[in-house]
């Protein structure tokens, strides 16, 4: 569609039960409409200039009305050119109505902050299993939660416009989350990229025309994740344990360790993921954190501990749970035992187990990369690829046989 020019003219209007009062008008046409504003200004008909748009030449007011018509025609274009940057329709009683009202948008009806957020979570929660995970969601309501301690603590506000989110606000907010909020550094910034994707949000609707993003820049810095060999892994499976609490522990998590689930996946798996497929058993479930696939084989060990806690599971109902799995935290402490008993110096969490399943388990077997990306359940291999430069021992027998098919 073509666009219309807006048309502005400034002139003086006979006020009504007069013969000579003149208040002068500005007058705006666009698209065939026009509407007329008056700006108070008195004055007499013979000391306005037409060709000139402004007061007779020695007029003591000629600059104050040049300034004042000026400031009226600057107003009115740019709420006219801000319509078109956001694709909105414009009319001229519109722009009037904005002049009057000292606003250059219905900014009042703009979400805040929050309120952003609000309507982001709410949107996920509505397209929930469309490749928005619960995870996805539970991390936009934890950014939402730390932005709002952050604003009543730092800012001592509850809410704030998005149009007053600049660069400091962004800063300040990282350091808040690094220093009262206790989040590492790669957590920080993974807050701040949900931050960004909400807040952009706010830029396509034309809620604001700032970008306070641009000249933030958002670095990760790599992990060293940490993982159990085979020497150590053997010791905890053939560590003696007289506590029923601990024994649950060390099973599940050498189950994890040998199908590379993560806790929630474990805690969700049920019979009907079990499947049976010409004598063999295999794990297929979609990963709540990510929404992907994995298809795990089923090694010997976590049959025999899936047999161990649930005998007859072929014949139970689809739904029930293989495992009752404890609290995330209550784990993390009996295995935090675990490790002492086994004399094991790291610090162990349930996670952990993914990270041996990996490396120790497939990748230093030389399982190829792109099958264990598979099973893991990850969307690109490239975060798969981060194991691989931890296998010191594979990079070794990779350089043995390399030695042997050369003869220098």
């Amino acid at each position: 569609m073509e666009l219309q020019p807006l048309k502005i003219r400034f002139y003086p209007k006979l006020k009504s039960g007069t013969t000579n009062s003149y208040c002068l008008y500005m007058r705006m046409t666009l698209s065939g409409k026009r509407t007329d504003l008056s700006t108070n200004y008195q004055l007499k008909r013979e000391s306005w200039n037409d060709v000139e748009q402004t007061l007779n030449i020695k007029h003591p007011d000629r600059g104050y009305i040049i300034n004042l018509t000026n400031q009226y025609r600057h107003r009115a274009l740019e709420i006219y050119q801000k319509n078109i940057q956001r694709d909105l329709t414009s009319d001229v009683n519109e722009i009037k109505q904005k002049i009057t009202s000292g606003t250059n948008s219905n900014e009042d009806s703009y979400p805040t902050l929050l309120k952003l957020f609000d309507r982001a979570i709410e949107r996920k929660n509505k397209m929930s299993g469309k490749n928005n995970s619960k995870a996805s969601i539970q991390k936009y309501k934890r950014c939402k939660s730390h932005l709002a301690q952050f604003m009543i603590t730092i800012k001592k506000k509850n809410d704030i416009k998005c149009n007053s989110i600049d660069l400091m606000f962004i800063e300040d907010f990282e350091l808040y989350l690094k220093t009262s909020g206790k989040c590492c550094h790669n957590s920080t910034m993974k807050y701040i990229q949900t931050f960004k994707t909400v807040f952009k949000s706010a830029i396509a609707y034309g809620w604001t025309d700032k970008d306070p993003f641009q000249k933030f820049k958002v670095r990760m810095e790599e992990v060293v994740r940490d993982f159990w060999t085979e020497k150590e892994l053997q010791k905890l499976i053939q560590l003696k344990i007289a506590s029923n609490a601990l024994e649950i522990v060390r099973d599940l998590f050498v189950f994890c360790c040998f199908t590379g689930l993560a806790y929630i996946d474990l805690k969700n798996l049920s019979v009907k993921n079990i499947h049976n497929e010409n004598g063999k058993y295999w794990i297929r479930i979609r990963r709540q954190k990510t929404n992907v696939n994995s298809n795990i084989p089923l090694l010997q060990l976590p049959l025999e501990l899936i047999k161990k806690y649930l005998p007859e599971f072929e014949n139970e109902d689809s739904e029930m749970k293989m495992f009752n799995v404890i609290s995330n935290q209550k784990i993390n402490e009996h295995l935090k035992n675990l490790a002492a008993l086994c004399g094991v110096k790291k610090c162990l969490t349930f996670h952990i187990a993914r990270h041996t399943f990996a490396t120790t388990v497939t990748l230093n077997n030389d399982v190829p990369i792109e099958s264990v990306s598979s099973m893991l359940g990850h969307k690109h291999i490239a975060t798969t690829q981060h194991y691989a430069k931890l296998l010191c021992k594979k990079l070794g027998n990779d350089m043995d046989i390399l030695s042997g098919k050369l003869n220098y």
